[in-house]
Parts: C-alpha cells; sequence; structure tokens
C-alpha cells in the first residue's frame, strides 16, 4: 500500500484506478443532530455508509466512518484531503493514519487528523480514507466525503456546539477538588471546577449516584485527618446540594491519609493528595 499511496499523494490525480465510493455531487446531503451532549455532522457515501464528524461536550471532533457491509481489509488506512477533479491545480493533502476495526464505525479518526479534514472541507478539498478493499487485494478502496454544501451545514453544526454542556460524563466522573494544607474550605478554583460539573449534574437525567472520597495529607494525626477528609466531602456535598443536586445520589466516604496519590514528602505531593474525588454513576 505505501507504494501506491505514495504516488498518489505526490500526484495530482489517481495514478492507479481505485475503487471509490462517492456521492454524486447533485445527490450530496449533510445532516446536523444532536444535544446538549454531542453534535453530529454526517454526510451518507453511496454504497458504503455513513461519514460523520462527532463533537462531544468537552472535546474536540473526532471524524467516524460507519459502513453497511465493510469493504476495508483489516489494518491501516490512510487519511488525507483530496481536491475535486475542478481543481487540477491542488494537490493531496496527506493527514496521517487509522485503523479499520471489526465493529462500529469502522474506522475512527481522532481529533487532530478530524479538525484537518474539516480545515479541509473549508479550503474546497474532500477528505478521503484509503486503504486495501477485501475484494481485490491488489486495488485501493477510497471512500471520499464530498465538500458540495458544506459551509451550511458547518454553520449549521456550529449553531449546535454552541449548545453543548461544558464537559462530559467521563470528564464530570473524574473530577478532583483540591483544598490548601489543613483547610476544609473551598477555594475560588474549587468552586469554579464544582460549578463546571453542576451544569453536567443538573442536565443527565441518568446520574444514578454520584461517589465522594475525601483525602488528606500526612500532616498531624490520622484521626484528624480522617476528620479533615470528612469535612472535605461534606463542604463539596453541601455545595451541590445548595445548588439543586438530589441529597439521596449521594455516597460518602473519608479515607484521610491512606490512599495517597503523591509522595507526602514533598509540598506539591502534599497538595496533591489533599482532596475530593468525585465520581459518576448511571
Amino acid at each position: 500500500m505505501n507504494r501506491w499511496f505514495s504516488l498518489l499523494i505526490c500526484s495530482l490525480a489517481l495514478p492507479v484506478q481505485a475503487l471509490t465510493f462517492q456521492t454524486r455531487m447533485e445527490d450530496v446531503q449533510w445532516s446536523v443532530d444532536g444535544d446538549q451532549f454531542a453534535c453530529r455532522l454526517a454526510q451518507t457515501v453511496s454504497g458504503y455508509g455513513e461519514a460523520v464528524f462527532v463533537r462531544r461536550a468537552g472535546e474536540r471532533p473526532v471524524f467516524e466512518l460507519n459502513a453497511w457491509s465493510n469493504l476495508l481489509r483489516p489494518g491501516r488506512v490512510h487519511v488525507y484531503n483530496q481536491p475535486p477533479q475542478w481543481r487540477p491545480d491542488a494537490r493531496s493533502q496527506a493527514l496521517g493514519h487509522a485503523q479499520v476495526a471489526d465493529n462500529q464505525p469502522v474506522v475512527r479518526v481522532p481529533q487532530q487528523q478530524a479538525g484537518q479534514m474539516l480545515a479541509g472541507l473549508a479550503q474546497g478539498m474532500q477528505p478521503t480514507i484509503l486503504g486495501d478493499s477485501w475484494a481485490n487485494a491488489t486495488q485501493p478502496l477510497q471512500v471520499v466525503v464530498s465538500n458540495v454544501g458544506y459551509a451550511a451545514a458547518w454553520t449549521e453544526f456550529q449553531d449546535c456546539i454552541t449548545g453543548l454542556l461544558p464537559m462530559n460524563f467521563e470528564q464530570a466522573s473524574n473530577t478532583t477538588i483540591s483544598f490548601a494544607a489543613g483547610g476544609t474550605a473551598l477555594s475560588g478554583d474549587a468552586r469554579e471546577v464544582l460549578d463546571t460539573v453542576l451544569v453536567y449534574l443538573l442536565a443527565d437525567e441518568d446520574i444514578s449516584g454520584i461517589q465522594l472520597d475525601g483525602h488528606s495529607d500526612n500532616v498531624g494525626n490520622r484521626l484528624d485527618n480522617r476528620e479533615l477528609s470528612r469535612q472535605r466531602v461534606l463542604i463539596v456535598r453541601d455545595y451541590l446540594t445548595e445548588r439543586g443536586v438530589n441529597e439521596d445520589l449521594f455516597n460518602l466516604r473519608f479515607h484521610g491519609e491512606r490512599y495517597p496519590v503523591a509522595s507526602n514528602q514533598s509540598a506539591v505531593g502534599r497538595a496533591a493528595n489533599r482532596r475530593v474525588s468525585l465520581k459518576l454513576e448511571k
């Protein structure tokens, strides 16, 4: 594959006859749908499946290729932006590689490359997935995303993005609230973190539990440190319940100095250990 891919990228047109899946210009349709948790910008690729840019709350967009019947052979595929036929002056832009999966999506392109694909669409290019075909090991297969009608679709996609929450479930469920030495009060930074989490908590009706675990550094005696961790958990719970979170969702645990995440031999390590961790359940 590397030989003919290198030839392809260095040329203005395909030097080999690739098995190509691309929607005819007059039939291209973009669709945008989503909610406060994720937005999708999708195009059906005739004969193959659906090409989708997905932006989840708190993340940059990724690209996913779903197939009605996967014709790409397992292994590495090439990702690039290809100029349309009416732009003979432009050259293909190699964006890197992705892997073919056994399930859906068959190809998932990470954030950096997906951003380059979107930038290519804005410049009139056509994002393309190029790999080996099940049908013919000597003939490459390419799936082409058309740029026709992209500008209007992008505007609608941006409108959806403005309504996304500031974070998603995984991000909210890995929240750490830090405390000063010997302290139980919430700092301005801690309140800012909790306010961001609060937006998510109030929006997601599927949350069935909120686990709060309190911790301390090892300064002082163990009983005092356990009490410190208890007070820290309570102040976090109270902050959230006072702003509308159901108190019945909370499960509270206080560990004192038992479970450090860093060495207590340094000020930086002790600061990392003075914390309340928040985990979510669905």
